[in-house]
């Protein structure tokens, strides 16, 4: 069965039932394991048995047509509830129920066992015992109590009922007659303070001859305000006419004037205004006869007379407006004064007067309240109802609150156990690196697998080199030697792994794969790694091999030979060098980091040339559909017998997409486990539709346990069926004859080639 999820690759949901069947008995084991134990611990870590018995209570209404009137009936009644169930679960109901159950004497004083701390905590324990709620059908109040035994349960129950009856009948009578008391000592001491005061306000008003109107502060405060405000506002005006009239003289007196209106803040008069205005239409005259007449002309002086006589007026008409305005700011002094005189000693005797009659107010509002609170206390003295009545009486337990069910507990664990089981098997199946891996891998994606490069563990590679001369085995050497093993190691299983891929890459599709592209899904699956020693593994063979780090996001390989990064690739594509003076031959590896005597330790390198990836000023995809690419890819055919190109993940960027039309095969690296093979087939669909095609999968983090051949990792053993006893004395004359190998088998596949682009 499977589902389309997207278009180019479907989701094998049959995969999962695969890894069911073959892990079905670590689940089984999960599932019965966890159901088991499940089970048998309930049964044995069950608690002690608790029994529980209830009795029902109903509790009256309270509700009359006072409460209806005063309170509200609903509210009323709601808080009444709540306040009746934390009565029964109080202190006092459960110091009476320990006295009636024997618990504590009956002798002792409520006093006497406050004092007692063991008294107190014997109280307190029956009400942990005791939960109370109101059934919400019948509105009853049912009191449950619980305990180990069921006889004391039932007891307990009953006597809470019981006695919660006894003390809601003490308290309603007792709390009646002494409110009654209190409100009628209170009403006596009340009335006789409102008479008192209402007495001592006719006796001030009649000794200071004060009336209602005389000892009004709001009629004292506004008439000094009104006076107050005409007094500023009458200065004000003052200063505005003082202020205007001097320019105005100056204006007379000067023989330059223009015929402009005069400006006065707030009125002046009347007369002012009309003045002004015909002050404005003479300006608007002499602006016509300016036009055709000159200053001497005698309309002009007639107008420049008539204007200065209407100035003249003004300034009269100012002198008066400021003799009229400063009698009435005189007038105003004076009544301020009077007003003083009038209203001097009245605010002492007003607040006084306004004291009195606040006493007199709250003595009133006490007054009523306490009227209203007697009339009260009378409702409930004559209704002398019982309020609390027992509806069921508490009954004897016959079965356990807290059963233990095993059976329960077995299932709830077997269906945790096969989850558990299923989890477990899914990660087994994450961690398995079984052949069977590659056989999926193959009919998943429809490419041959062409090589698996085992894992290789930190402390294995230290066991691998630490025997080899010249070799270090730790920090940025050793990262060089893991990531070169074909090269630092030829003899150890990985680098015999890589030589496999090597042969299966020539040998497929007719050998007709001479630019060859390497990437992966994600980041960390070592497509770089398997690039560099693949370049390796077909150099040793006798070929000339380019190495082209086309990865411009996170370059590897200058780092991996200790090379320098520029010029390099970015630099050919802009144009500044051209590609056959950036690459790196083996003079620049052997004066690099890794030196002369590393790079000497194994023939071949010297047929391997890298171009590295250079500075990157730009977009890397941009860069690599330049045009300069393609010719870079047809000159380098023609120059090499093999073209390896490191690109970046798929799944993060578009380079490798950029180029896979542009080569002759995809090399697609996965490593186990590191991301989903739906993820894989989303990789390869999308390389096949530029243009591309996948030639093989690299399986790379392949464990030692996929086969038995995979024995160790180390240099000082070789393969028995390759190599004799005496491995020190025969080591260098069977190299030397795998190489020769080697170089047959690379002619033959040159010839094979040249055959097939023949035809």
């Amino acid at each position: 069965m499977a589902t389309q999820t997207n278009e180019g690759y479907e989701l094998n949901l049959a995969e999962y039932w695969q890894i069911v069947s073959r892990r079905r008995w670590i689940i089984i084991f999960c599932a019965l394991a966890m159901g088991f134990f499940s089970g048998l611990l309930t049964w044995v870590k069950q608690p002690p048995a608790v029994f529980s018995s209830a009795a029902a209570i109903k509790i009256e209404s309270s509700i009359n047509v006072a409460d209806l009137l005063l309170l509200g009936g609903t509210a009323r009644q709601y808080t009444d509830i709540k306040t009746q169930l934390a009565i029964i679960e109080s202190y006092a109901v459960m110091e009476r129920v320990a006295q009636r159950l024997g618990i504590i004497s009956g002798d002792l004083s409520s006093e006497e066992i406050r004092n007692s701390s063991d008294l107190m905590d014997d109280v307190l324990s029956i009400k942990d015992n005791i939960n109370v709620y109101q059934d919400e059908e019948s509105g009853l109040i049912e009191i449950v109590a619980s305990s180990t035994s069921p006889l004391f349960a039932k007891n307990l129950a009953q006597a809470v009922a019981d006695e919660f009856k006894a003390f809601n009948v003490e308290d309603k009578n007792r709390k009646v007659f002494e409110a009654k008391k209190f409100i009628q000592q209170q009403l006596i001491i009340v009335r006789g303070r409102l008479k008192n005061a209402e007495e001592s306000i006719g006796a001030y008003r009649k000794k200071h001859h004060l009336d209602v109107s005389n000892t009004d502060p709001e009629l004292m405060a506004r008439i000094t305000s009104d006076l107050e405000l005409e007094f500023r506002t009458a200065t004000a005006h003052l200063n505005d006419l003082r202020f205007a009239i001097a320019p105005l003289r100056k204006r007379i007196n000067n023989s330059n004037w223009d015929f402009q209106a005069v400006t006065i803040s707030g009125k002046v008069s009347d007369y002012f205004d009309s003045l002004n205005k015909r002050l404005v239409d003479m300006a608007l005259k002499r602006t016509e006869l300016i036009t055709n007449y000159t200053d001497e002309h005698p309309q002009i002086q007639e107008l420049q007379k008539q204007a200065e006589d209407i100035l003249s007026s003004m300034v009269d008409e100012l002198g008066k407006q400021i003799q009229l305005t400063q009698r009435r700011i005189s007038a105003t002094l004076t009544n301020i004064e009077k007003t003083k005189e009038r209203f001097q000693g009245l605010p002492q005797q007003t607040l006084e007067i306004q004291r009195m009659q606040r006493t007199v107010r709250i003595n009133e509002e006490l007054f009523d309240l306490l009227e209203k609170k007697y009339q009260e206390v009378l409702i409930k003295e004559a209704e002398k109802v019982q309020a609390v009545s027992l509806v069921r009486p508490a009954m004897l337990p016959s079965s356990r609150i807290n059963p233990v069910n095993p059976s329960q507990s077995a299932l709830a664990g077997l269906i945790l156990g096969l989850v558990l089981g299923l989890i477990i098997a899914l990660i087994l199946e994450a961690m398995d690196s079984s052949v069977g891996t590659i056989e999926e891998v193959e009919s998943y994606l429809g490419t041959p697998v062409v090589g698996f490069v085992p894992q290789l563990e930190h402390d294995e590679a230290i066991d691998l080199f630490k025997d080899v001369d010249g070799l270090a085995t730790s920090g940025h050497q050793l990262e060089r030697q893991i990531r070169l093993i074909s090269h630092f190691a030829p003899p150890s299983t990985i680098a015999e792994a890589y030589r496999s891929l090597r042969t299966n890459l020539l040998f497929s599709q007719e050998g007709t794969h001479q630019v060859i592209l390497i990437t992966s899904s994600t980041v960390k699956e070592g497509k770089s790694t398997i690039a560099a020693n693949l370049s390796i593994a077909l150099a040793q063979q006798g070929g000339r091999i380019l190495l082209i780090d086309a990865d411009m996001r996170k370059p590897m390989q200058h780092h991996t030979f200790g090379i320098k990064r520029d010029p390099g690739l970015s630099e050919c594509l802009l144009g500044q060098y051209r590609w056959q003076d950036a690459v790196k031959r083996f003079s620049d590896v052997m004066l690099g980091d890794m030196g002369i005597d590393q790079a000497l330790l194994t023939p071949g390198l010297d047929q391997l040339e890298v171009l590295t990836c250079g500075i990157v000023h730009a977009s890397p995809p941009d860069l690599l559909a330049a045009p300069a690419m393609d010719t870079i890819l047809k000159e380098v055919r023609e120059e090499y017998d093999m073209v390896i190109i490191d690109m970046p993940p798929l799944l993060h960027t578009t380079d490798a997409t950029v180029l896979a039309s542009k080569v002759d095969g995809v090399l697609l690296v996965y490593h186990i486990g590191s991301v989903v093979r739906g993820a894989l087939k989303r990789v390869q669909s999308n390389i096949e539709s530029v243009g591309g095609k996948v030639v093989g999968i690299v399986l790379n983090g392949v464990r030692g346990e996929l086969s038995p051949d995979y024995a160790t990792y180390k240099m000082n053993r070789y393969y028995t069926y390759a190599y004799g006893s005496d491995e020190k004395l025969r080591g260098n004359q069977v190299q030397q004859f795998f190489i020769k190998m080697k170089r047959r088998i690379f002619s033959l596949w040159q010839r094979k080639r040249s055959s097939s682009s023949q035809d």
